[in-house]
């Protein structure tokens, strides 16, 4: 028989499954804790004693998905992670769960727009971190790194919303080219090589 803990866990994780499901398929709003809850297979008691309501939810949720992406930083030099990085959001890109995450995570900005709280909590990027530790491990500087991360995170994640909207018609090589691009950044920084 599974321990409190296991069954408070099992149905956390159940919840924000439920929740990325339905708020990447029908929005934030239309989403429902009712709904949540019924997806999950629990009430919506379970939602508001483990999360508090739904914001905290969403909340968690993004948390949980931008934790959950592993990303191939791997490189020598600042060019070849940007490339490495580049590739791996192109390939997160091509598979229906990526996608499904980030039509999800796009959910997020009107609220971050409007609560400065819920931004403050959100503000730690694992994406945006990994990338700079990356970087910094290449020799950049924590500044600079920090900066070309936020930008190729950014240039990524906004590409993939491209590639959500339109699907075929942005190349899926765009976000590897675009990502490598940023050398000129660090040209420009007179980082390269360093």
């Amino acid at each position: 028989m599974p321990s409190r803990a296991e069954t408070r866990e099992r149905s956390r994780r159940a919840l924000i499954t439920a929740a990325i499901d339905l708020i990447a398929a029908q929005g934030y709003r239309a989403a429902t804790v009712e709904a949540i809850a019924a997806k999950a297979g629990l009430t919506t008691g379970a939602v508001y004693s483990g999360f508090g309501g739904k914001r905290e939810l969403f909340a968690a949720a993004v948390e949980h998905c931008r934790a959950e992406r592993p990303l191939d930083l791997s490189g020598d030099t600042p060019v070849e992670v940007l490339r490495n990085f580049g590739t791996a959001m192109a390939a997160a890109g091509s598979t229906s769960d990526t996608r499904r995450l980030f039509r999800f995570e796009a959910e997020l900005a009107p609220l971050v727009l409007h609560d400065p709280v819920f931004a403050e909590r959100l503000s730690a990027d694992p994406m945006v971190d990994a990338l700079t530790e990356a970087l910094v491990g290449t020799g950049v500087t924590q500044h600079h790194a920090e900066r070309v991360a936020m930008s190729a995170a950014a240039l990524a994640r906004g590409l993939l919303q491209q590639w959500l909207l339109r699907g075929a018609e942005v190349d899926a090589e765009l976000v590897t080219t675009a990502c490598g691009a940023l050398a000129g950044l660090l040209e420009l920084e007179g980082l390269r090589g360093v």
